[in-house]
């Protein structure tokens, strides 16, 4: 490793790469403050010297105000809108039992009866998606 260890003095830290950064990062947080003196010495000249480790430190920032964020629920009655949707979509008849119920192969489109998990499984990624549409920039909207 290109740091010296925890028992060394503070005026002796040594260089840092960028990968043992994004390392140490990874394990110790974006609070160099919480870091050890050695490492937190090396990694503040890095930053002043590498606009690589400080977009992996932006980075590191943001993932983490993104966990510390609100958890994101779905807006009131949006389930029951869901289902509703779900309800009024043409239904195909059920393909008898002796025929393979492949759609794919036989060039149909998918049977409307998995639309609705699909939604569900929509609605269950909503929190992920939430910090995307947090963002202004992006052309996105949620609305039914």
């Amino acid at each position: 490793m290109l740091y010296d260890g925890l028992g060394d003095e503070v005026g002796s830290a040594r260089a840092m790469d960028v990968a043992t950064f994004e390392d140490l990062i990874d394990r110790l947080g974006d609070d160099l403050s919480r870091w050890p003196d050695d490492q937190r010495l090396a990694a503040v000249q890095l930053l002043a010297s590498s606009a690589e480790a400080r977009a992996l430190y932006e980075e590191a920032g943001t993932v983490r105000r993104a966990l510390q964020a609100r958890p994101v629920r779905a807006p009131a009655g949006l389930v029951d809108r869901i289902v509703l949707a779900a309800e009024k979509l043409p239904r195909e008849p059920d393909a008898p039992v002796d025929e393979p119920k492949d759609a794919e192969a036989s060039g149909e489109s998918a049977p409307a009866g998995k639309v609705l998990p699909v939604l569900l499984l929509a609605l269950c990624l909503l929190p992920a998606l939430a910090a995307l549409l947090d963002q202004p920039d992006l052309p996105i909207s949620l609305s039914l």
